[in-house]
């Protein structure tokens, strides 16, 4: 295994946790009466993108694990 299995564990935990406020977020605005923007939907969609990366990174190369690091860090930064 390449790739150490706590990191991926903590990086999926955080990935889930920011897909479940996310979409908190989003019901919230949605009962309230408004639209959700654009960018909230982006911010859900690379997540879950990122979540099915990050399960099966395993597979992965040591490159396509650094692209996939340097990925996350930018998704976690929207």
């Amino acid at each position: 295994m390449l790739y150490d299995a706590e990191k991926k564990q903590e990086m999926l935990d955080a990935l889930n946790s920011r897909v479940s406020s996310i979409v908190d977020v989003c019901v919230a605005l949605i009962e309230v009466g408004y639209i959700p923007n654009r960018a909230k939907f982006d911010k859900l969609s690379w997540s879950s993108i990122m979540i099915n990366a990050m399960e099966n990174i395993d597979v992965l190369s040591v490159e396509q694990h650094n692209k996939i690091e340097n990925l996350y860090n930018k998704v976690m930064m929207l």
